[in-house]
């Protein structure tokens, strides 16, 4: 393609229009239902396995671990899909209603094994679901990240796009790590209490997603199909070469693997360090999720003012304070610290969840204005395998921590008394190393350069 007729193109779209708030709000809500799955089977999966199956934490770390790798080879065949598909109703919104359907028949069997699997093979069923949901996760959501560049190339209303984003992820925050233990609690907080939450969350991750389907049937979208067929060999290259979605790519791949260590270990540490119940733990994330979403304008407004990368350096560094305060908490802390420290990790957490979110489709018109394809679905893919490769990785790293350091397994539910060597290795994982890793987050994205002046000078 020549310069001029991408220059053209660019010209063409450069004028930055924000976009219907219905369509805003039916994209947001997508990620209600991917966030309500990803918060519980991050947070709840290997204690469920580990606490009601009697699988040993280390083989359910790794089990977790394995078919996250599965899901992480699967994104970017998926984004090669969805950006050569063509259809009346999009090249991505098909996608989403099969992804519907995958994940919240997924949720419901996650949590409802049947007493004669759950006593002679629940290892192999719960891998079977576990690929089931790994698979609709990858339907999903890939197309839909993909959707953002494409919906619209201004470069603030990106950001606006993706706070509604935020806001559905912390209402996923809500439902699921807080109704959603409450439920727990109320059935019984034994498998029953799982078998219920887990018909109900699958419900809400059905509806959810099939009223993102809907709502943006009049997205603008801009539908350019890239017709260059991608080896996996091309589709690395291409991201070795756009340099700031590497270097974005490598700081959300250490901060995602401080989330997956700290989210299954939070199940272990609440009950066990603190002596909490489980509707304990759902008030922790009702004051994280709350945050999250009121910090949404301070946000957006300190976007106008400061670069997106400084935002988010920022937000990493403040939480890795935040976070190394998990240090001093005992049962005998009054339950208002915890509630504190969620609020602020909440808080910090919307910023750099909304900067992070926001800078991919930026890399992805870096893309566009250089070379004038349209290959958002290679992109996305990279993203959300990143994303699974550190959900491989944490787990595993939580799981292993508990064996190698004595943690005593159950299979009724019942919380067994644990040696200090365990104990300290919750902490570790809830605290420790995910404060490292927001550090190394914070030193890659220094290397990260690309502006809105550069974006817009791009010839």
């Amino acid at each position: 393609m020549s310069d001029y007729s991408i220059n053209n193109k660019i010209k063409a779209t450069s004028a930055e229009k924000s976009l219907p708030l219905t369509v805003c709000m039916g994209w947001g809500v997508g990620s209600l239902g991917m966030a309500i799955m990803y918060a519980l089977v991050s947070t709840f999966a290997l204690s469920f396995m580990v606490n009601h199956l009697s699988i040993a934490a280390g083989f359910a770390g790794l089990l977790i671990g394995l078919t996250k790798i599965y899901d992480g080879f699967t994104d970017p065949l998926m984004g090669i899909i969805s950006d050569k598909t063509h259809t009346r109703i999009g090249r991505r919104r098909p996608y989403l209603l099969l992804g519907a359907i995958l994940l919240s028949l997924s949720m419901f069997l996650m949590f409802n094994v049947p007493d004669s699997i759950a006593k002679n093979s629940p290892a192999i069923y719960m891998c079977f679901v576990l690929l089931l949901y790994a698979t609709g996760y990858t339907v999903f959501n890939v197309p839909y990240l993909a959707m953002t560049a494409e919906m619209t190339n201004g470069y603030h209303e990106r950001a606006r796009l993706m706070s509604f984003r935020v806001y559905g992820i912390a209402a996923a925050g809500f439902i699921g790590l807080a109704v959603g233990p409450m439920l727990m609690d109320r059935f019984g907080g034994g498998r029953e209490g799982f078998e219920i939450m887990a018909l109900v969350m699958a419900i809400t991750v059905l509806t959810s997603s099939v009223l993102c389907f809907h709502f943006t049937k009049n997205a603008p979208f801009k539908n350019h199909v890239a017709s260059t067929r991608y080896t996996v060999k091309d589709q690395i290259r291409l991201a070795i070469e756009n340099t700031p979605f590497l270097w974005l790519m490598l700081s959300k791949l250490f901060g995602l693997l401080g989330s997956a260590l700290s989210a299954p270990a939070k199940a272990f540490f609440f009950p066990l360090v603190l002596g909490a119940s489980l509707t304990s733990f759902g008030y922790y994330w009702i004051a994280f999720y709350a945050a999250m979403m009121v910090s949404q304008p301070f946000w957006l407004q300190q976007a106008k003012r400061f670069s997106k990368r400084d935002i988010f350096i920022f937000g990493l560094l403040l939480t890795v304070v935040v976070n190394l305060t998990w240090l001093l908490a005992s049962p005998e802390e009054p339950y208002l610290i915890t509630l504190i420290r969620g609020a602020a990790l909440g808080f910090l957490g919307g910023g750099t969840l909304l900067m992070g979110q926001s800078m991919l489709p930026d890399t992805m018109e870096y893309d566009f204005r250089t070379t004038g394809l349209r290959r958002e679905g290679i992109y996305a893919g990279f993203y959300t395998t990143i994303e699974k490769f550190a959900y491989a990785i944490g787990p595993a790293i939580t799981g292993a921590a508990l064996a190698t350091m004595g943690y005593i397994s159950s299979n009724d539910g019942i919380q067994t008394e644990q040696p200090e060597s365990a104990i300290l290795a919750i902490y570790i994982c809830a605290a420790g190393l995910p404060s490292l890793t927001g550090i190394l987050g914070a030193l890659c994205l220094t290397r990260y350069n690309l502006t809105e002046k550069i974006l817009r000078n791009i010839k």
